[in-house]
């Protein structure tokens, strides 16, 4: 294990109480991702107890834990910054010791987090990204209030999930939204895609005043964007905080770097707010991007979800509950159908 010393092996069956972190329970978590995936888990401040405190005390990682009376790890769930917008956290990381499961404390950690967390933090926007290899996930978000919005195609490589043999190929995966605030704006609706945004937009708990962006609008200014790259998923993620009139020049840069780094899923958020992102889904678009999904709160404001993948998404595989996310993966199978016909 690095950088802590061994834990004392845990009894089973023991009682557990459920509470937020606390600086003392950093060895113990990293002893717990150790026991459930060895080194293998991607998140690496996780493993390391100094880091993990810090993330806490930034408000990057707002982590809830269950522990025995003599305060060893059993159980964790997480929520943690990865949109731009640092008021939007990703409810994930969530694992409980071998011998502690079957006792629904996955659930109960879950429900700490809404009935207690959330409020006491001021948390305006959640969201997950449970998988398409199977439906469990998918239900126990919806179980809980969460609405799909966006379908993100072949995220994960089949390696992920080696242990539980559930995929042959790459593994899509849903983003799945719940707001505890309202936060009602205005939302610019690239003409390609206003029938599907707003069909997605449709039952999703979102009061948005819909404008019509303008396809023909020129681009002005400097473009900048945050590229982040995820080596073990071999993707990438580019947050478009502005699209200027060097757009095309620096996404065919990006790109052509991103493809050197072995990259064979790229995705974009562009700002849905910005009267301008018609012009810009065009530019993706011609070089390969379709359809995603809306991202609510994504900036604060709303994003747009776009997406590219090098060779046939692994369609086939791709496992959804609902109608609702039913009809978003058809919507995002037409546009790449469409995109690679072109």
């Amino acid at each position: 294990m690095t950088n802590q010393q061994a834990q004392p092996e845990i009894e089973p069956g023991q009682e557990v109480e459920i509470g937020l972190f606390r600086p003392e329970d950093a060895p113990g978590v990293a002893a717990l991702f150790q026991a459930v995936y060895g080194q293998g888990y991607p998140v690496k401040v996780y493993y390391h107890p100094p880091e993990l405190i810090a993330a806490v005390a930034r408000g990057e990682i707002i982590q809830v834990v269950a522990r025995t009376p003599r305060g060893q790890v059993v159980g964790v769930e997480n929520m943690f910054n990865s949109a731009p917008f640092r008021g939007v956290y990703e409810m994930g990381a969530g694992l409980v010791l071998a011998t502690f499961r079957k006792r629904g404390l996955s659930k109960a950690m879950n429900q700490y987090l809404v009935d207690e967390v959330i409020p006491q933090k001021g948390v305006p926007m959640t969201f997950g990204e449970p998988v398409c290899n199977h439906v469990f996930q998918q239900k126990a978000r919806e179980g809980m209030g969460y609405v799909s919005t966006a379908l993100e195609v072949d995220l994960m490589p089949a390696a992920a999930y080696t242990r539980e043999h559930s995929a042959s190929g790459r593994v899509a995966a849903l983003m799945s939204f719940k707001g505890y605030q309202d936060h009602e704006h205005a939302v610019y609706l690239p003409t390609r895609y206003a029938a599907a945004l707003r069909e997605i937009y449709g039952g999703s708990g979102q009061g948005r005043a819909f404008l019509e962006a303008d396809p023909g609008a020129a681009l002005q200014g400097i473009t900048e964007f945050k590229a982040e790259v995820f080596d073990f998923a071999q993707a990438a993620r580019v947050a478009v905080h502005q699209a200027g009139a060097d757009l095309p020049q620096r996404l065919d840069e990006l790109l052509a770097g991103l493809e050197g780094q072995g990259v064979v899923v790229a995705q974009a958020w562009l700002k849905l707010a910005s009267p301008s992102v018609a012009a810009a889904v065009e530019i993706f678009r011609a070089r390969g991007f379709f359809l995603g999904g809306v991202l609510p709160r994504w900036f604060d404001e709303d994003g747009l979800l776009l997406q590219k993948v090098n060779g046939r998404p692994n369609w086939e595989e791709i496992q959804v509950f609902s109608a609702r996310s039913q009809r978003i993966l058809q919507m995002v199978r037409q546009d790449w159908l469409e995109v690679n016909q072109d």
